[in-house]
């Protein structure tokens, strides 16, 4: 018998499938199609529209497409499980540590969550300079060439930089996690830059991800999946995946949404 968070998460993933083939369905429709309870539905749905994959409005709902995902309420929602998962960050870091933090805009936000400690934060996300910041907190710059839009330094110098340092944490985010893959991204200019990071990494890599990355690969392969000490993440994510990660010796956080 199947796990109940698998069950649960599967059916999820038929209901999603099943707006995508039939854009706005009743709740009463989607029940039988599913062979469970009104009830049952609504609370996937309550879940499925936090997580801004669906539109639940009087008893109807409809799939969100890509141009809904640009809204201000999807927009929001999303914004408000990257905050959960950046307040957790400072936690895991100790005060007056030496840590390498990649461009990932979740990444920026636990920047701002660190403000509480002392810390040497090296990093390639140029807009860290408009973090909130510890008195005695330094930020540094890889330097190099910068890259739009998300204004991340990458090249040669930055990985220069990187190769003369060791942190004790490295803080990164992806675009992809998985068990074959590990940790990707869509960027292959920050591919190496990642790397690097992790690789000069005394103490713990520290990897952020929303539901969305979880159990995902993305084009650019950063680092196997061994390399990853903790993953912060939402309680949205595929619970088997995690548990896969959980046997494969990674901490696991998972933030209330």
């Amino acid at each position: 018998m199947k796990n109940s968070m698998e069950n649960v998460q599967n059916r999820r993933d038929r209901l999603v499938k099943a707006l995508y083939q039939n854009n706005l369905i009743p709740v009463k429709t989607l029940a039988a199609q599913l062979a469970v309870s009104e009830i049952t539905v609504r609370r996937d749905l309550k879940a499925l529209n936090s997580m801004g994959l669906v539109d639940w409005q009087h008893g109807i709902v409809r799939k969100v497409t890509d141009e809904q995902t640009q809204d201000d309420s999807s927009r929001s929602k999303i914004d408000q499980l990257k905050d959960s998962i950046a307040a957790a960050v400072p936690s895991y870091i100790k005060d007056s540590s030496t840590l390498f933090v990649n461009s990932s805009s979740l990444c920026w936000r636990a920047i701002n969550q660190l403000a509480v400690k002392p810390l040497t934060i090296i990093t390639n996300n140029i807009r860290a300079t408009e973090c909130v910041r510890h008195p005695e907190t330094s930020i540094i710059l890889t330097g190099g060439e910068v890259r739009y839009p998300k204004e991340s330094l990458v090249g040669t110098v930055a990985i220069q930089l990187l190769e003369t340092v060791q942190s004790d944490f490295t803080l990164i985010g992806c675009d992809g996690i998985n068990l074959e893959s590990g940790v990707t991204t869509q960027n292959i200019y920050e591919t190496q830059v990642n790397s690097t990071m992790i690789q000069r990494t005394k103490q713990k890599v520290i990897c952020v991800a929303d539901y969305r990355k979880i159990g995902v690969s993305s084009n650019y392969h950063v680092a196997d999946l061994s390399a990853v000490d903790v993953l912060i993440t939402d309680s949205f994510a595929n619970e088997k995946v995690i548990r896969d990660f959980r046997h494969r010796g990674i901490e696991v956080v998972q933030v209330a949404n």
